[in-house]
């Protein structure tokens, strides 16, 4: 059982807005379609499945937690698990007032790493670690929000993957302004920081968002049927090592240094 927490510190607006400028901008017409993508509920239960498997948590954060639609949809499998959610701006706190989330937290991670510290049974990083200009600090600070034997999930775009390398940036249009972190730069981080890697998946963590992104890019008319395309083809390019992306299951010593 966790002690009693110190009072929160409120994370200062100008540090807020400082972080929201690093964030990478969204690639034009297609960061909607790309956490549509990313959020789908069938996908969302599997992930949570996945974490299930390790025992049942009894606090969650959900990192960039928009809406409150992972929480959402993660409650009908957890209904005894706590959901937490942070963001950089008002979203999370209308997720919390609309009752998707328990407690809602204006700022990056990092900015809340010490006022959250040791909280959590597990810490969600999914499809944002791309977007942070930093993602040693981001993963440094999931450890520190943990508590000691808590997972880490992290899901991601990886841009070092095969389709990426046939088609660059539209591959991965919702991470393709700066340079993100490969599945392998964040493993050796995680291993670094102590993590225990319990699930490297570099299938599971795929993205249907191919054609649908390249027929953006063209402009045509048609998207809705790009869009099933990809989801008939998903199953493909997970078999033939065509993935996008990755999912990453981590678990913090249970007894910290």
């Amino acid at each position: 059982m966790a002690g009693p927490s110190a009072p929160p510190v409120p994370v200062p607006a100008d540090a807020c807005a400082w972080e929201a400028e690093q964030r990478r901008p969204p690639h034009p017409d297609c960061a909607a379609r790309a956490w549509r993508a990313v959020r789908e509920a069938g996908r969302m239960r599997r992930l949570v499945q996945v974490v299930a498997a390790y025992g049942e948590p009894e606090s969650w954060l959900d990192v960039e937690a928009g809406d409150g639609r992972f929480a959402a949809a993660a409650r009908a499998l957890l209904p005894y698990t706590a959901f937490d959610g942070t963001g950089l701006g008002g979203e999370v706190e209308r997720a919390r007032s609309a009752g998707a989330l328990d407690e809602a937290y204006r700022g990056t991670l990092p900015l809340l790493a010490g006022e959250l510290a040791g909280r959590y049974d597990v810490v969600g990083l999914l499809h944002q670690l791309g977007d942070c200009p930093d993602p040693a600090a981001e993963l440094a600070a999931a450890r520190a929000v943990l508590r000691p034997g808590g997972l880490l999930l992290v899901e991601a775009p990886d841009p070092a993957c095969r389709t990426a390398a046939l088609l660059g940036p539209w591959c991965l249009p919702h991470c393709a302004a700066r340079p993100a972190a490969t599945a392998g730069t964040v493993r050796e981080l995680l291993t670094g920081l102590g993590f225990e890697m319990l699930t490297v998946d570099r299938v599971a963590g795929h993205v249907p968002r191919t054609l649908e992104a390249l027929w953006a890019a063209a402009g045509p008319p048609g998207a809705r049927a790009a869009r099933g395309a990809d989801r008939l083809l998903a199953p493909l390019l997970r078999r033939t090592g065509f993935a996008n992306g990755f999912r990453i299951v981590a678990r913090r010593p249970a007894v910290s240094p």
